[in-house]
């Protein structure tokens, strides 16, 4: 998802085959996870190699928001207070690839000083080296606020005073913004009637977007590229919500209706090209998520919850009732990722169960586990949530009703490890990929 962005849970380390382990004459780690609690203002760091909890960091409020960069190492931090403020959590989990396998090197976790603050905090999106900051900005007619994205560049978040990159959103929006290449940044375009306050009913959501040329100062930077041409369905996605990439070819959820579906913009060099894919039928996807293969996959709905999931070929011609999986008992697709190799999602569902489900060449269940309890899967709930995670061929889901974290193994359809922790485990974050 791409990495697209509300508060979700991926696990740190390198996940790696036996055959690979066996190709070489030492020990693979495995890793970390960095976990949230339900009830206390505290991160801490898991051990996946020893099985125990290393280092804790405070945090204003319980239950931060979570979201892994693109280096698998540091961890964005919403911290949920009233200053919007954003921190970054340097998991100390270096990665030196040795072709066949991953070496993994545990340097000591530290919460770095940088300490970024702004009106609501939304999604995070972490490609390309850097890592892009949206803060949506207060609803027009309740007061005045400063609507922005902050860039930050990965590398430079292991020097001692990582510097950024400040762009001003011209209104308020419920947005995003994504790295599109060493010069290049895609924003949303705000919804000109939200952006008046005058219609207290018009949505935050953005029907569009421009890319940017980052030359200069952020004031000065032109669009090379206008997809907000709400005449044309192919030019534009009338309220936007849910977005992920696979390489140079991005997804958005768009609306329903006509002119809606999934808007699909290919980058080809310094060409870019975009087509929508309708929907099979009436209803819509507003969350996306994607591996490395040839799929994404969406949930589907019309209404929360949304209880279908919809598989997406970027590549596809069309969009057919195929691609549509309904979840069991009429359940909300709740919490749903893919693996690394594309080949298989993991689907929590608020029964407790995780299924595992073939994506392609048809939707398959291949297993179905008791994960946790049955929880509220609603958002926003007061009741404890578990997580979900999926890294490479594992899926994590933490239990904060049992205090453990568990592993399931996508491939061999076997659980792996069963781990006690602190507290009331909750979201959960990392990110390398492994085997």
């Amino acid at each position: 998802m791409t990495k697209s962005l509300r508060p979700f849970a991926v696990a740190i380390g390198s996940i790696l085959s036996l055959s690979a382990a066996q190709a070489h004459d030492h020990a693979v780690l495995r890793g970390r996870l960095v976990f949230a609690d339900h009830d206390r203002p505290v991160l801490r760091v898991l051990d996946l190699d020893s099985g125990e909890t290393t280092h804790s960091f405070a945090v204003p409020l319980p239950n931060a928001g979570l979201t892994t960069a693109e280096d698998g190492r540091h961890v964005v931090v919403k911290t949920g207070d009233e200053a919007g403020t954003i921190r970054i959590l340097d998991s100390g989990l270096v990665r030196e690839s040795h072709g066949d396998h991953d070496d993994i090197e545990k340097l000591t976790p530290r919460m770095l000083d940088l300490v970024v603050t702004g009106d609501k905090p939304a999604h995070i999106v972490s490609e390309q080296g850097r890592i892009a900051l949206f803060y949506d900005g207060d609803r027009p007619w309740l007061r005045k606020s400063e609507p922005k994205v902050v860039l930050l560049d990965l590398a430079s978040l292991r020097g001692t005073s990582p510097p950024s990159v400040v762009w001003k959103s011209p209104a308020p929006q419920h947005g995003i913004a994504i790295p599109m290449g060493k010069r290049l940044l895609l924003v949303s375009v705000p919804n000109p009637i939200y952006a008046k306050g005058e219609d207290r009913s018009a949505s935050s959501r953005p029907d569009g977007f421009e890319i940017l040329a980052m030359t200069g100062k952020p004031e000065s930077w032109k669009p090379v590229l206008r997809v907000n041409d709400t005449a044309r369905p192919d030019a534009s996605c009338r309220l936007f919500h849910g977005h992920a990439a696979l390489r140079d070819t991005h997804v958005f959820g768009c609306a329903e209706g006509e002119g809606g579906g999934v808007l699909v913009l290919r980058r080809d060099g310094r060409n870019f090209a975009t087509h929508k894919l309708a929907y099979p039928d009436g209803r819509r996807t507003s969350t996306i998520k994607g591996g490395s293969g040839r799929h994404l996959v969406g949930n589907y709905g019309l209404t929360s919850p949304y209880d279908a999931l919809l598989r997406i070929d970027p590549a596809a011609t069309a969009l057919s009732e195929a691609d549509v999986l309904a979840v069991p008992g009429e359940q909300g697709a709740c919490q749903f990722e893919v693996s690394s190799s594309g080949r298989r999602l993991a689907n929590l569902t608020a029964d407790g169960k995780l299924r595992v489900y073939e994506i392609a060449p048809a939707w398959k269940e291949v297993a179905s586990f008791d994960a946790v309890p049955a929880f509220d899967c609603a958002y926003g709930a007061k009741t404890p949530t578990p997580n979900l995670a999926v890294i490479g061929a594992s899926a994590f889901v933490s239990d904060p009703t049992g205090g453990r974290i568990r592993e399931y193994h996508l491939d061999s359809l076997k659980q792996g490890l069963d781990l006690p922790v602190d507290g009331k485990p909750t979201v959960i974050a990392g990110g390398a990929s492994g085997g």
